[in-house]
């Protein structure tokens, strides 16, 4: 169980390092990529049917969800490691992320409902500013009211929004995520803004030096390559670069419009080039954020057992 104790009421800078760990873990970059795949292996299908579009829409409402049970069922693994317990297995965090779904679109919703509440009774207290007389003397005060108001309505929601997945990750319900994330807004609004910008600093950081890594890595395999496949790879190079033109020019590429014609041996060496930079580019977007939604896992914990002790 977790008994991290935070020092002097207040969050540990040590979950910034705890946070790290985040590169070495597979499984909910597993979970996540699972779901997505089968969300796009629906879409596929249904767009298959014979019924037209509704097949299409009903495939796409398919993915987006895939996207929402790869997020919860990912974030369920990564609250286990935050919290020191055993990491659940791939079956058992898939059926999490499909029963937390409907919470997460709930609590979406009321947070959606509670800013265009706040948009509504700005909206009526400006349009009373236009009340022969009186109007222009309320406006002097309401604007810098409103504009101060809104700035921390704008601070309040960048906490809620990104503790809402951790909240859930929790097993919490709907009432339960809200009221804990608006109460963790409230209480400790610097100190859990001030951690978020240092794992956002410290996750961009990290991407930088993956990318600097994957970019060496992969130019020493193309140096090591290029002595006995130069010929392959500069007609791969110059093929990708013909595909970019025709986009460019015509937003398609079909085989005739190219200015030299693709075999299926120089394709496959251009395959091979693409899945090597396609597979950095995802590493790069991953691992970071694996490293951050932790680091948010984190929080939100040591959050919580300040605020509310009893629920953790």
């Amino acid at each position: 169980m977790f008994t991290h104790t935070p020092s002097q009421g207040d969050l540990s800078f040590s979950l910034l390092l705890r946070a790290l760990r985040g590169i070495t873990l597979w499984q909910p970059i597993l979970v996540y990529v699972i779901a997505v795949f089968l969300g796009m292996a629906g879409l596929e299908l249904l767009t298959q049917w014979p019924g037209g579009w509704a097949g299409t829409i009903i495939g796409g409402i398919i993915l987006l969800a895939s996207f929402g049970i790869g997020y919860l069922g990912a974030g369920g693994v990564l609250l286990h490691e935050a919290r020191g317990d055993a990491l659940p297995g791939m079956a058992k965090s898939l059926r999490f992320g499909i029963r937390a779904l409907p919470r997460l679109l709930g609590l979406l919703l009321i947070e959606g409902l509670l800013l265009f509440g706040i948009f509504v009774v700005e909206l009526l207290g400006f349009l009373a500013c236009k009340i022969p007389g009186i109007g222009a003397i309320l406006f002097v005060p309401l604007f810098p009211a409103a504009m101060l108001i809104n700035a921390v309505v704008f601070v309040l929601t960048i906490i809620v929004f990104n503790l809402s997945g951790p909240a859930l990750w929790h097993g919490e319900s709907v009432g339960n995520s809200l009221r804990h994330t608006l109460s963790i807004a409230r209480n400790k609004p610097g100190s859990i803004l001030l951690m978020m910008l240092l794992l956002a600093a410290l996750a961009t950081g990290m991407g930088i030096i993956i990318a600097v890594i994957l970019y060496t890595g992969y130019s020493m395999a193309l140096t090591a390559a290029a002595p006995v496949l130069a010929e392959e790879i500069s007609r791969s190079a110059d093929m990708f670069w013909q595909m970019l033109s025709t986009l460019s020019d015509n937003g398609f590429v079909t085989g005739n419009m190219l200015a030299q014609p693709v075999t299926t041996t120089v394709s496959l060496y251009g395959t091979g080039l693409s899945m090597g930079i396609g597979l950095a580019g995802a590493l790069i977007f991953i691992l970071p954020n694996v490293v951050f939604l932790l680091g948010m896992a984190h929080i939100y914990i040591e959050a919580l057992e300040l605020i509310a002790p009893e629920d953790v």
